[in-house]
């Protein structure tokens, strides 16, 4: 059975206002955008998931709302997880080790480094950083997610978000 795996990074967030949490920082006008353009771009590309986990983070719960609504998947079934807001790889491994096998299509909305480092722990590749609104989308041809682990999953592609002229 073909497991497919989406790991998202948040949108740009608002880093100029330090009297904000970090937990609470919103996204940017642009992260917005780009938040709406990469859920377009997961709609076409790859249909809607079985399942989306996000970080309880504002700028992740934006993203994740965002994305949802251009994937046409309902809102109220988003899992928010806190473990997902400063996780690290080993988080991450562990949330995915624990995932329902009736899940084929999984996106994860989290922050960096943790994803970055989680795609090129379990693919072997080597991406350097996931930018705001990037996609890691990553392929398991196994019975479990409980399997995954270092080096078996199959990078698939990364994508960046593209900016218009007008937005960069």
């Amino acid at each position: 059975m073909s497991r497919e795996l989406f790991l998202v990074r948040h949108a740009e967030a608002n880093s100029t206002n330090f009297d904000i949490k970090d937990i609470d920082r919103p996204l940017t006008s642009d992260g917005e955008i780009d938040a709406s353009k990469l859920g377009k771009t997961m709609s076409d590309l790859f249909g809607t998931p079985d399942l989306i986990l996000s970080s309880t983070a504002l700028r992740t719960r934006t993203t994740t709302a965002m994305v949802a609504e251009q994937l046409g998947y309902d809102p109220v079934n988003i899992d928010f997880l806190e473990d997902l807001y400063e996780s690290s790889t080993r988080i991450l491994l562990r949330v995915i080790n624990e995932l329902d096998d009736k899940n084929n299509k999984v996106v994860i909305v989290a922050h960096n480094p943790a994803i970055t480092y989680l795609a090129e722990y379990v693919s072997g590749d080597v991406i350097g950083n996931v930018s705001p609104a990037g996609l890691v989308h990553l392929k398991f041809d196994g019975a479990t997610w409980a399997e995954i682990s270092k080096g078996n999953m199959e990078l698939v592609k990364y994508h960046r978000p593209v900016r218009t002229e007008q937005g960069q």
